[in-house]
């Protein structure tokens, strides 16, 4: 008799005598058998996967055998379910005590059964994997690891692990085998496509994207190893590697150099090249060329490798569309910063052309959102094109802003004369269309032609050209929209406020070396703020009426522009005045040339040196520099060189007559050598006397006090507080001078105690 009808006739027997003890006995040794042999069923599955995963322990036949002894007892427990739900459950109602034991311990013996039962089936998924991976079904391979990691988690989470110790070390065999499941696929992966780059002699760089030839069986290998990737989490890696090449090798270039594509196929592969050519002769590619291109790689792209389906079907997941997602808005921003913005044109003139390249947008757009590259609510590039006039306007006052920093950093010694104009009549006041207005203010009338005119000078050929642009872009201004319109006049403005920022750095080096740089940035700075002065007047009643109501003016702008000019010539003039005093401070024997002649010798060479360096700024500022700004210039210099040599005569004490004589020598020298540096090339004349006359006066002192014409003077000195002393000397100075100039008697000291 079987187990099953031993568990039955008991079951019978304990239904006759329900009080009797050994009915009860009777029943639980056969479950107690079940048990015994479930446990052991159990024992025998952990011992040969042990051996199997922990042991290293090769045991299939026992594994075999003891799955077969599982079925076995498996079945006989099924069978015993059955016949007890349908003949011992009445029976049972009695015995509420006995039931609930065996129910127990029959549950225990499931669990038991379901622990072994979970092992076989990770055993089994194991093998199955292993095979299918021989065979490059990696799609099955990855399912089988994914069912093995759900069970493995499973078994965690029923708290199966402290009773099945093998768990940990069949985790770790899930891990050995996903990693050699991801370095088969990769190698596979890098057998179907491969990168291939080349430099050729004539500076032109190609690469090449090989991929291999997808037959429909190749197409399914693809497919497996996508699919493989994406369950295990590592298809997004691969997509960004592959992203990134593309973007690299290809789009970056195909957008930003000139290149061409060439696509071929072959029996066993596909060939994308695109050669770039020598940086030094490209020039950049236009938008329709950039499509083209662009096109071209994604049609050899989708045929064979992108339209690969990923994931379950009801998803409709492809290659392409994660290749977007991963560089989709990379390329977006490129295409815009350096194709499209490229592409709309600075004048308006041009702007008719720019149809085209918005009709040749749009039809990309849609050919990549119909592959899948873009979501199709993505309208980044569409809008970026239509949006043509937010575009437009940007780009050509950028275009301006660029060109005008550029005649900025030029340099300033290409320069051009300008003259006044000859007295022409009254001053012309134009009206809105250009025609001469009848109607002014009698102050416009009582002005002539020449009232707003700059005096004769030298400036820079790029300032012309700075200038005109100013009048250029005001030009356009008048005949555009009240919006473009005004930003084309505030360019005007940030034209100007750019010009007082970048010319003092971009010139820094030659405005503190040549002399000649910081006259011709004078004067052009003093023509550009001429100008700005007049540029809000002359166009006020010509831009756009929406315009004409605000008080658009440059006149703030220009007294900026004015302010720099003169401390650029300032600050170059303190460098010559210091460089002057210098060469005269340092010149030998003028502190001791009141005791000692030959001492003058070394103050002689001194002063030539002076006098050669006033002359080197005579030729280089008189045609350049107006002349009012040469005349009072080159005063102060030469002002700057007496009131030194007054302090160092001043300075001494009881000059010898033969000191004296050397040092009216040198005096006089000056003073034949400064009038020819005032000469004016109009007149051959010069106003010195205005301009020096209180230094030639300090030095006309000097010279003629000094013996032998101390006699001859010595009483005008005594005179009242309105003499040459007191007009031009301090009482410091005066007593210094009598002291230098006199010997030590008792008139001197009479002539000291007068003065207060």
């Amino acid at each position: 008799m079987s187990l099953v009808a031993d568990v039955i006739a008991a079951a019978r027997k304990s239904g006759k005598d329900r009080g009797d003890v050994c009915g009860n006995s009777g029943s639980r040794s056969p479950m107690e058998e079940i048990m015994k042999r479930a446990e052991e069923a159990r024992v025998g599955v952990c011992q040969a996967l042990t051996d199997r995963y922990c042991n290293l322990t090769v045991a299939l036949q026992d594994t075999t055998h003891l799955h077969h002894r599982v079925i076995t007892a498996l079945k006989d427990l099924e069978e015993a379910q059955s016949n007890i739900k349908n003949e011992v459950v009445g029976s049972v109602e009695s015995s509420v005590g006995e039931v609930g034991g065996i129910v127990g311990r029959w549950r225990e013996v499931v669990c038991t059964l379901s622990a072994a039962q979970t092992l076989l089936n990770i055993h089994t998924l194991l093998e199955e994997a292993h095979q299918t991976q021989l065979d490059h079904n990696f799609l099955t391979t990855a399912r089988n690891l994914a069912q093995v990691e759900e069970l493995i988690a499973a078994a965690a989470e029923e708290e199966l692990e402290s009773q099945l110790e093998i768990l940990e070390s069949l985790q770790e065999e899930l891990v050995v085998r996903r990693h050699q499941l991801l370095y088969t696929i990769a190698e596979v992966w890098t057998e179907t496509i491969t990168w291939e780059e080349e430099s050729h002699s004539s500076g032109s760089r190609s690469v090449t994207l090989v991929i291999k030839s997808q037959s429909a069986e190749q197409l399914s290998e693809v497919q497996q190893i996508l699919g493989a990737l994406y369950m295990l989490g590592e298809l997004t890696r691969k997509v960004k590697q592959l992203g990134n090449n593309l973007m690299t090798h290809m789009i970056k270039p195909i957008i930003t150099l000139s290149t061409s594509v060439k696509a071929s196929e072959r029996i066993d592969r596909f060939a994308l090249e695109v050669i770039t050519e020598s940086t030094a002769t490209a020039n950049k590619p236009s938008a329709l060329t950039v499509f083209s291109s662009l096109r071209q790689v994604f049609e050899v792209l989708f045929k064979c490798l992108l339209r690969c389906p990923i994931g379950k079907e009801e998803e409709g997941l492809t290659l392409m569309q994660l290749l977007g997602k991963q560089i989709g808005t990379e390329m977006t921003d490129i295409l815009i910063k350096d194709c499209l913005a490229e592409a709309v044109p600075c004048s308006r003139k041009q702007l008719g052309e720019y149809d085209v390249v918005r009709d040749a947008t749009q039809e990309f757009q849609t050919y990549l959102a119909g592959l899948g590259f873009y979501d199709p609510e993505e309208k980044s590039i569409i809008e970026y094109a239509s949006n043509v006039d937010v575009v437009f306007s940007n780009k050509a006052c950028a275009h301006h802003l660029e060109r005008a920093r550029e005649l900025m950093t030029r340099p300033v010694h290409v320069t051009v004369s300008i003259t006044p104009l000859e007295p022409g009549g009254k001053l012309v006041i134009q009206d809105e269309a250009g025609n001469k207005l009848d109607h002014t203010m009698r102050l416009e009338k009582l002005l002539v032609a020449k009232t707003f005119n700059l005096p004769k000078c030298q400036i820079s050929k790029s300032i012309c050209e700075l200038v005109e642009l100013l009048y250029e872009v005001l030009d356009e201004a008048c005949g555009s929209a009240p919006a473009y319109a005004g930003r084309l006049f505030y360019t005007v403005r940030s034209i100007l406020t750019l010009y007082c920022h970048v010319l003092p750095i971009a010139h820094a080096h030659s405005l503190a070396t040549l002399p000649q740089y910081a006259a011709v940035v004078h004067n052009n700075c003093m023509y550009l703020g001429h100008h700005a002065l007049l540029l809000g007047h002359q166009y006020k009643d010509r831009l756009p009426k929406d315009l004409r109501e605000y008080s658009l003016t440059t006149v703030d702008l220009a007294h900026q522009v004015r302010q720099m000019a003169a401390a650029i010539f300032l600050k170059a003039m303190q460098g010559h005045r210091q460089s002057i005093l210098d060469s005269l401070r340092e010149a030998p024997g003028l502190d001791s040339a009141g005791c000692d002649a030959s001492a003058v010798a070394g103050a002689e060479q001194g002063m030539r040196q002076v006098l050669h360096q006033l002359q080197l700024l005579h030729r280089v500022w008189q045609n350049v520099l107006p002349h009012t700004v040469y005349t009072k210039a080159m005063g102060t210099l030469v002002g700057s060189v007496v009131e030194e040599l007054v302090l160092k005569v001043v300075g001494l004490e009881d000059i010898s007559a033969d000191a004296a004589l050397a040092l009216i020598k040198l005096l006089n020298m000056l003073k034949e050598q400064v009038p020819p540096l005032f000469q004016c090339e109009k007149d051959g004349t010069t106003h010195i006397r205005d301009i020096l006359k209180r230094a030639r006066m300090r030095g006309r002192i000097c010279s003629t006090a000094m013996p032998p014409g101390t006699t001859k003077y010595n009483v005008d000195w005594e005179g009242q507080d309105d003499g040459p002393l007191a007009h031009e000397f301090t009482p410091d100075e005066a007593k210094q001078l009598i002291r230098a100039l006199f010997q030590n008697t008792d008139r001197r000291a009479q002539v000291l105690a007068k003065i207060k």
